[in-house]
């Protein structure tokens, strides 16, 4: 999964000379929470909500309202906006820059190519991709079960349980349990009947836990 396939290419941008108060109207207006600035088209900068939320003066301040508000309609983006911006390029993994995203508790990342801003991905990105790779972006139905902690063999046996009952797996998930020396294995299936596949999978001494309908 790499961040050319699910990065958004169309990037609105800012510069540095723009005026803040103009800034967050575009913003709202757009409904997003992060921008690019650009300079001469290179990359300079990125603003977001929070930054310009924090560069109005402290409700302390001895300032009065027309003053704050006049102080605000003079700032310009290059005052407020993060100059040490954290870029990624079209060929990355999803996954790692997701593990950056959380790790710098940044809610953006500006893709780059060859010093060429080609695309952004955000929070709100990721938690598409996140949908996706769970197989919660279309109907369906979506089964869990707990096994013993096993080899590669008992996540065939599943997938063949599925598949031969003519089933489309949507998306197959395996992660460790929250019980010690067990495994949590989730499928998300196309199709609304699961009878005889929860009967193959139970036969096979899997326990199943759940079967939920995906909307």
């Amino acid at each position: 999964m790499l961040a050319k396939d699910y990065m958004t290419k169309t990037v609105v941008t800012i510069h540095p000379e723009d005026y803040l108060v103009d800034v967050r109207k575009s913003m709202q207006d757009l409904g997003v929470r992060h921008l690019p600035v650009l300079d001469g088209g290179k990359l300079v900068g990125i603003i977001s909500l929070n930054t310009i939320r924090d560069a109005a003066p402290s409700k302390a301040t001895d300032l009065s309202i027309h003053e704050i508000h006049y102080l605000l309609s003079k700032m310009k983006i290059r005052e407020v906006m993060k100059k040490d911006v954290v870029t990624c390029g079209p060929d990355d993994h999803v996954e790692d820059i997701a593990k950056i995203m959380q790790s710098k508790r940044i809610g953006a990342i500006p893709v780059v190519d060859k010093g060429q801003l080609v695309g952004i991905l955000t929070n709100d990105d990721m938690f598409r991709i996140l949908m996706k790779m769970l197989g919660m972006d279309t109907p369906g139905r979506r089964i869990t079960l707990e096994m013993e902690r096993a080899r590669g063999e008992k996540l065939v046996d599943i997938i063949q349980a599925v598949k031969g009952r003519g089933k489309f797996i949507k998306s197959f998930l395996s992660m460790e349990s929250p019980h010690p020396g067990r495994q949590t294995v989730i499928l998300n299936l196309d199709d609304s009947d699961m009878g005889e596949v929860v009967e193959a999978l139970a036969g096979l001494g899997f326990d199943v836990q759940s079967v939920d309908e995906v909307e």
